[in-house]
């Protein structure tokens, strides 16, 4: 691994869960034949003579660049900023699967979400932040209000069409 990085502008609760599920450690380093390597692999390109090379960012998340074969991190080390937004909604995509298939059974029998949300962020190594628990719980809310509206329509459909 080439400890050249990219930086993602990632919120914290999204950061310290990528950090969690890449292994843990800063600079990420992404696991072999993960979406995200593959996006690195297919779209880094040699840095544009234009472009200044990133220096550590704060706020920002830094990925240590994979060494691929035919594109080797000394070259090709700048995300286009189309990539770099691909990338982004990949790792926000994979963290609502996550968030969602964990959460959405304990819906159907509790109505209070707090204690469940905390055992999430503890179990995926997110910090016990009232910030961090504010904006899970409104993208777990924004899921579920989707969940209801599509319940709801399907119910609606069946019983025109039994009609």
């Amino acid at each position: 691994m080439s400890e050249i990085c990219i930086y993602l502008p990632l919120e914290d609760y999204l950061a310290q869960w990528f950090i969690h599920e890449q292994g843990g450690e800063v600079p990420v380093h992404l696991l072999r034949g993960s979406v995200e390597s593959k996006i690195l692999e297919n779209y880094l390109i040699a840095r544009p003579q234009d472009e200044l090379p990133e220096i550590c960012h704060c706020g920002k998340l830094p990925i240590a660049i994979p060494y691929f074969r035919y594109r080797p991190p000394a070259t090709y080390n700048f995300l286009p900023r189309r990539a770099m937004a691909s990338l982004l909604s990949i790792i926000r995509s994979r963290f609502d699967v996550v968030l969602w298939s964990e959460l959405h059974h304990f819906g159907k029998i509790d109505k209070r979400q707090d204690n469940l949300i905390y055992a999430f962020m503890e179990k995926h190594g997110i910090e016990q932040t009232e910030k961090n628990w504010n904006a899970i719980a409104k993208r777990y809310q924004r899921q579920r209000n989707i969940y209801l509206h599509r319940e709801r329509a399907k119910k609606q459909y069946l019983r025109k069409k039994s009609n």
